[in-house]
């Protein structure tokens, strides 16, 4: 009996050894440590990574899947599906302090991520300083070294420090929090303490204190989570999660239009934010409506009591009423609640600019450098103003490459630039900084009234009479409107930012044409009538991106390739679409409208989950514009393939749909497409058919999207039959080029990928099934 037994039990083992094999070869035989994907970054993929960080979640491997989530984040990838799961890791692992953070990056991508805000809901706001007066600064201090003997006595462990440091911080005693971390770095040396000083200083505003503990850190601990966290939060290049929120990304990239229209929107589904009255009031500031940014920020005040970004623009608004006097006290106070934040200080220097205190000024801008990089939205802008109004022009230059670097393009810089350049003496440059800056953002009125005081500007009359005529537009006192002059220069190119960032690929010319060109002159962008041409900037870093990615696998061009961003007024669902006619592309601006896109997706399909429709909300315009730039690029390549599409257009459009990127829209395009067949509103039909179908432009959604779906299956079976994308994006091109130019289907098809036309149509068939079931994309 103990023979069969012990038989029996090895049989068992064996069998569980075999099949964990056989999962661990399922699963793609990634055998790469967390720890060897974060060191190496280009060991796996983003897909992988992905996968990784979810999978070693769910099985509680939180600091794997930390790891491998925070090696895409430092790769440059900022999608809300990345930042939340970020939050949800640091949630499981205690730490809701570190969650919430990064969940409001995730917020701050879309008016719309239900994921982020059902956890914000519980978790704690971002911790704000309890109100200490500077004046008395050493009494607080000695407040606090009074009681730390007694607190200390009640930590008797690591895990109770390290506890007390982060509620500390939590409950905005971010002086407390800093004495008691550096107690714990004496009581238990190691990294785990200068990390926790590290985020304390990151918490004082003191960037620069917080990175040097973070590098000396990272050589002994280089995977330590809250060195990690630091390092993320100060080193962010993006444009809408460094910001804070999704109204300050949008004002700091000039989508001032697009901010003012979703207020009334986003506050009323928030009723407790003060985001969008904030943006509000430091737009309608900006263009001198003073009555509207005073019940702007009466709103903002009422959500958040006391909040010192609300107490700066009331300085603002006091300032443009001309009653000094109030904006001074307004200051004081908001230097109570907001010493962690450099602007504050930073708003204290032009007061003791305009009273001529010039070692005050000098003391607050040393002490602002320490700060460096700064995370505080408006401290670039501030201390950049200060620096050159202070003839301090090295430190200037320093901190202008320095924010261009960690940034998207922006009029604000643009405008610095051309103020650095007239100091200078460049008045070449100068000049082409400020129609630049002009171009993106033609509404910093303070900005225009005091570069267009300087005397160079005559050497531009066309720049200046469209500044003159702006100012004159808003009633700014001495411009009165004149007649613009024809332009007959052309600007050189000006230097790019940050290439992680978002980047300007075509400026507005001056009499409301296009001459926007990129650094490889790629994209010629024509901008549709009342849009911002922001908008613009954005659609073209986008394109730039997507070209690079697709023609990686297909074909470079030589040619310009011309695009016209258009209102979608009058224009329907259309977001982006390829006009052969005249080998053009159109976007609309739909394209970054979140409520249109949420309802053209739930007309055809309303069964995601949230976090689904979050994330296709997110990436279906993007999806749709590279597939329509895949089918330019191959009709450009292949002139045969425009001429012929009737032909090749199941090929063209599935190829383009596979180089589009998104698994998540090719998943809700099979959806779509089963609920159709499943319907019998549609069918799948012979490649001839799905042919006229693009030909002759079907109106039906539910037709069109089946026969996309269709199209981009039977491309894909093919694709993957050529072992790997690169090869078979290739084979997919020989077999578009060989139709095109009159080879029977069948042959061609045998010549490419050694297939019969009888065993693909069996084949693809086969495969589509239990794709389209499952709602399941090819993965590569």
């Amino acid at each position: 009996m103990k023979r069969h037994l012990t038989a029996a039990i090895c049989l068992i083992l064996c069998f569980l050894t075999v099949a964990a094999s056989l999962s661990a070869q399922s699963a793609g035989s990634i055998s790469a440590s967390p720890q060897e994907a974060f060191d190496k970054p280009n060991l796996l993929t983003a897909k992988e990574l992905y996968r990784l960080a979810r999978e070693t979640m769910a099985s509680g491997q939180l600091d794997a899947a930390r790891l491998y989530a925070l090696r895409l984040y430092f790769d440059g990838n900022r999608s809300q599906n990345l930042l939340n799961l970020l939050g949800v890791i640091e949630l499981q692992a205690g730490r809701p302090l570190l969650a919430a953070e990064w969940l409001r990056k995730a917020s701050a991508l879309s008016l719309v991520n239900k994921v982020a805000q059902r956890y914000l809901s519980r978790l704690p706001a971002r911790p704000r300083p309890i109100p200490v007066d500077q004046t008395k600064l050493a009494d607080h201090f000695g407040e606090i070294s009074e009681a730390l003997p007694k607190l200390l006595e009640r930590l008797a462990n690591p895990k109770l420090h390290f506890d007390s440091v982060m509620k500390a911080i939590e409950r905005g005693q971010i002086y407390l929090a800093l004495a008691l971390s550096e107690e714990y770095e004496k009581k238990y040396p190691g990294p785990e303490g200068s990390s926790l000083t590290a985020l304390c200083a990151w918490y004082l505003g003191r960037n620069r204190d917080a990175l040097n503990l973070v590098e000396q850190g990272l050589t002994k601990a280089p995977h330590n989570p809250i060195l990690l966290f630091v390092k993320a939060m100060i080193n962010d290049p993006h444009p809408g999660t460094s910001a804070g929120n999704y109204f300050r990304a949008l004002y700091d990239v000039d989508q001032w239009n697009k901010a003012l229209s979703l207020v009334d929107q986003f506050s009323k589904a928030n009723p407790n934010s003060p985001d969008a009255y904030i943006t509000q009031a430091r737009i309608l500031l900006e263009l001198h409506k003073i009555k509207e940014a005073g019940q702007a920020l009466q709103e903002a005040g009422v959500r958040d009591p006391g909040n010192p970004e609300i107490e700066l623009l009331w300085v603002g608004y006091l300032l443009q009423r001309e009653e000094s006097d109030k904006a001074s006290k307004r200051l004081a106070r908001a230097f109570r609640r907001g010493y962690n934040m450099p602007s504050v200080s930073l708003a204290a220097g032009l007061f003791a600019l305009q009273g001529g205190r010039a070692n005050e000024l000098n003391v607050i801008l040393n002490d602002a450098a320490a700060s460096r990089p700064f995370t505080d939205p408006e401290a670039y802008p501030t201390y950049i103003s200060l620096l050159l109004l202070s003839d301090r022009m090295p430190e200037a230059r320093n901190a202008l490459d320095e924010w261009r670097a960690r940034s998207s393009e922006r009029s604000m810089i643009c405008y610095l630039e051309s103020y650095y350049c007239f100091k200078t003496g460049d008045n070449i440059k100068a000049l082409e900084w400020l129609r630049k800056g002009f171009q993106q953002n033609p509404n910093r009125l303070d900005m225009l009234k005091f570069l267009a005081g300087f005397p160079a500007l005559g050497d531009d009359l066309a720049l200046f009479a469209e500044i003159n005529n702006r100012l004159a537009s808003a009633a700014v006192p001495g411009f009165t409107a004149m007649p613009v002059p024809e332009v007959t220069n052309t600007p050189s190119p000006l230097p790019q930012s940050n290439p992680m960032a978002v980047q300007p690929v075509g400026v507005q010319a001056a009499s409301g044409g296009s001459m926007s060109v990129s650094g490889d002159g790629m994209f010629q962008i024509t901008l549709g009538p009342g849009l911002d041409p922001s908008g613009r900037t954005m659609i073209a870093s986008e394109l730039a991106k997507m070209y690079e990615r697709i023609a990686s696998r297909i074909g470079t061009l030589s040619v310009p390739i011309f695009v016209n961003f258009l209102s979608a007024e009058g224009l329907g669902p259309t977001i982006a679409l390829y006009e052969p006619q005249n080998t053009a592309l159109t976007v609309t601006s739909a394209y970054y409208d979140s409520e249109m896109i949420r309802n053209i997706i739930l007309a055809n399909f309303d069964a995601l989950s949230d976090e689904e429709l979050g994330t296709l909300i997110e990436e279906y315009p993007g999806h749709l514009l590279a597939g329509e730039l895949t089918r330019l690029i191959i009709q450009i390549l292949i002139p045969e393939a425009k001429t012929n599409k009737d032909k090749t257009a199941w090929m063209q459009i599935g190829l383009a749909e596979i180089l589009a990127g998104s698994s998540t829209a090719q998943r809700y395009r099979m959806l779509v497409a089963q609920k159709s067949l499943e319907s019998k509103v549609a069918k799948l039909a012979s490649a001839n058919m799905v042919n006229s179908i693009f030909a002759e432009g079907y109106t039906s959604p539910a037709v069109f999207e089946t026969a996309t779906a269709q199209a981009y299956l039977m491309t894909a079976f093919l694709v993957k039959k050529s072992g790997n994308l690169e090869k078979g994006c290739r084979d997919m091109m020989k077999l578009i080029e060989l139709v095109s130019k009159g080879s029977e289907f069948g042959k061609a098809l045998n010549e490419v990928f050694k297939i019969s036309e009888a065993d693909f149509e069996k084949s693809w068939t086969d495969a589509a099934y239990w794709a389209l079931k499952q709602g399941a994309p090819y993965e590569w």
